[in-house]
């Protein structure tokens, strides 16, 4: 292989690894605990947001360009669909919700109500029948290419979370998380991502939300 490929190969990854990660310039705004507690919330829900496009990188598509990346958000959402392949926004969701409602003692509300907005105000506004609100939204969800070995992929995951009071309309906290798994040898090939209705990438993408559910506890949450 020439020099010149190589240089492409790595160019074209660590892009797309910079994309794929939904990088975005959020700070973890952690809770304020005691602030929390004197605003005696009652209640919690949850968002529901559509399930977002998922981006399929292979190395062939890698070449067309903006082509290629329309190729592989349609693969990528073929995968999803026929493999009924869940956002784990909603796994992160319900998890941390629980969490939530057991340490501040809340009620859990429901609503199938959706909502595509990031501004408090809307979310507090489409769900104000609950005091507090957690909305997770899955910021990417992809598999890509290594730099170095085109045959064999990662599965990446990126989330926003922010906990909404209604009453006022507020941010109450908010998070990011990233999910970038670095290189390893038992990496899965294309094939094994989505043999036997696309079991490994279900299982790398809730090892996934499993990190963030971790990062949000810790780092947002003070759980």
């Amino acid at each position: 292989m020439t020099e010149g490929k190589i240089m492409f190969r790595k160019s074209i990854a660590f892009a797309a690894t910079l994309i794929l990660s939904g990088c975005v310039s959020t700070n973890n705004i952690p809770i304020d605990e005691a602030k929390l507690t004197s605003a005696q919330p009652k209640s919690i829900t949850v968002t529901q947001r559509e399930k977002p496009d998922f981006s399929a990188m292979t190395a062939g598509k890698a070449y067309l360009g903006i082509f290629g990346a329309a190729a592989m958000i349609s693969e990528g959402n073929e995968i999803v669909e026929q493999n009924h392949v869940e956002d784990p926004a909603s796994y992160i969701s319900q998890t941390l919700r629980k969490v939530l409602a057991q340490k501040y003692q809340l009620s859990v509300a429901e609503s199938q109500q959706l909502i595509d907005s990031d501004n408090a105000a809307d979310i507090a506004r489409t769900y104000h029948d609950a005091d507090l609100i957690l909305d997770i939204e899955t910021i990417n969800w992809s598999f890509v290419y290594y730099p170095t070995d085109w045959d064999n992929y990662r599965v990446i995951y990126s989330a926003k979370l922010r906990l909404v009071d209604a009453r006022n309309e507020t941010t109450l906290a908010e998070g990011f998380c990233a999910s970038v798994p670095e290189e390893e040898a038992s990496a899965p090939s294309y094939e094994e991502l989505v043999e036997n209705n696309a079991s490994v990438l279900k299982t790398k993408l809730r090892s996934a939300a499993d990190h963030c559910i971790q990062e949000f506890e810790h780092n947002v949450l003070a759980i």
